[in-house]
């Protein structure tokens, strides 16, 4: 029970901005897949360093479980702030644009009567939107490394609770998925922001499918030599970032409740999103579409959050969908 109740508690501090995956086709970045493997690697090194020095007897899951959690559990993880400080990765939006110009294409913006509320806003946008950044053609927003990592660490905890209790894979992996919605649909999405997140339960899995990787013979696998524990080859963030984790892709349900940026969603999102229609329907964007469903193939967790959208038990996004929208 404290160890469930510790997972819970660490759980609601990880916390991640938005994404306004349209605002960035104003300008895609380049792919900057080989400078954020080239960080990832600096990374699980200094994790494996740490391991190997002070834990060397340690189980192949504990040093899985290490090397997560050394990304960091919390509001975002150092990597993450990094890479949004960062002048040497392509991302949009930049601070190369002043503020006041920065979001006044975003799906989330609304008409507002008084200027200082105007300006609070845009000081609100600057808060919660996060850079979308390009790996291997997938474009993701920044919180997404977050999600991969701490997140992925939580399903890959809760997993090992949940099948230590009841000797059924398919039990645990729901257990931790259900807690990625509990997040969602409270702490993590609803409450602080309005939305809820499709893309950020796809990244969580994926840092938890990562994990278990390392285990078994994934595309990346730890190994005991006689100096501890090494990866078997270079990690390679494009094996587990997948169409899923792009929120114009993978649709997120956006409420028009009030939260704690005070900005409610969902009518904003619904009147801005047709002034994509044109880009959208673009060669540019298309061909990111049609690249999409050629490699994308939906993982236990798209599959399982599918079954609970036509159960009525979550929030249906298709309202969202701008191939919908732009489509009617």
């Amino acid at each position: 029970m404290r160890l469930t109740t510790t997972i819970l508690l660490l759980f609601t501090i990880i916390s991640s901005g938005e994404v306004d995956q349209y605002l960035a086709w104003n300008q895609l970045p380049n792919d900057e897949s080989d400078l954020l493997n080239k960080l990832f690697n600096e990374e699980i090194q200094n994790a494996l360093d740490e391991i190997n020095k002070h834990h060397n007897d340690c189980s192949c899951e504990e040093a899985s479980g290490r090397i997560l959690r050394h990304f960091g559990i919390g509001l975002s993880t150092p990597l993450e702030k990094r890479l949004k400080n960062s002048i040497n990765i392509d991302k949009y939006p930049t601070d190369d644009i002043h503020i006041s110009e920065r979001y006044k294409q975003s799906i989330f913006r609304r008409e507002l009567p008084f200027e200082n509320i105007d300006r609070y806003q845009d000081y609100s946008l600057n808060l919660q939107i996060d850079e979308v950044v390009n790996v291997g053609g997938i474009y993701i927003g920044l919180d997404k490394l977050t999600h991969f990592t701490a997140s992925g660490y939580i399903y890959y905890k809760i997993y090992h609770l949940g099948f230590e209790q009841t000797g059924s894979e398919d039990t645990a992996i729901q257990m931790a998925i259900n807690m990625g919605i509990f997040g969602e649909k409270n702490i993590l999405g609803k409450i602080p922001s309005g939305v809820f997140s499709y893309a950020d339960l796809e990244s969580n899995f994926q840092g938890y499918q990562f994990a278990m990787d390392l285990c078994k013979d994934g595309p990346v696998h730890l190994k005991r030599t006689g100096k501890g524990w090494i990866l078997s080859k270079p990690f390679d963030l494009r094996n587990y970032v997948n169409p899923f984790w792009d929120e114009s892709y993978n649709t997120s349900y956006y409420y028009e409740g009030l939260n704690l940026s005070l900005m409610p969603k969902s009518e904003a999102v619904l009147r801005n999103i047709p002034h994509y229609c044109q880009k959208y329907n673009s060669k540019r964007i298309q061909g990111i579409f049609e690249y999409y469903d050629t490699i994308a193939e939906s993982s236990y967790s798209v599959i399982y959050l599918n079954k609970l959208i036509d159960k009525g038990e979550l929030p249906d996004p298709g309202m969202f969908d701008i191939r919908k929208i732009c489509g009617e």
